[in-house]
C-alpha cells in the first residue's frame, strides 16, 4: 500500500487555482471567436418543420396555452391567492419565500 504523506487543503489556493482556470477558459473563448467567426449560411437560418420550411411568424408559442394546464391544475389554490396579489415585487418575493418554506417543510416531514 502506498501512503502520500500528510495533506494539505488551502481554501486560498484552491479558489485562486480555480479562478485562474475560468480565466484560461475565457481566453480561449474569446481566441476561439477570434479566430472562427460564425459563417451561418442562408440554409442554416430557415427553419423547418416535417419538411417544409416555416415563416418566423408561425413559430412564436403563445404563452396563454403553455401555462393553462398549470392554470387549470392550481385553479383551487388560486382561487385564495390571487385577491392578495398586489403586483407590487417585495410582496411576491414574501409569498416565494413562504412557499419555499412549505415546501422544504413538507420534505423534511416526509423524510422522517
Amino acid at each position: 500500500m502506498m501512503e502520500f504523506g500528510p495533506g494539505f487543503w488551502g481554501p486560498i489556493v484552491a479558489t485562486a487555482v480555480m479562478l485562474f482556470g475560468v480565466g484560461i477558459a475565457y481566453l480561449l473563448l474569446l481566441a476561439s471567436r477570434k479566430y472562427i467567426a460564425p459563417k451561418p449560411s442562408s440554409e442554416k437560418l430557415k427553419t423547418y418543420g416535417c419538411g417544409e420550411e416555416v415563416k418566423s411568424e408561425e413559430v412564436h408559442v403563445d404563452s396563454e396555452q403553455f401555462y393553462s394546464p398549470i392554470r387549470r391544475a392550481f385553479k383551487p389554490f388560486y382561487k385564495y391567492v390571487q385577491p392578495e396579489h398586489s403586483g407590487v415585487l417585495s410582496t411576491y418575493l414574501l409569498w416565494v419565500i413562504a412557499g419555499l418554506i412549505i415546501v422544504l417543510i413538507a420534505v423534511m416531514l416526509a423524510l422522517r
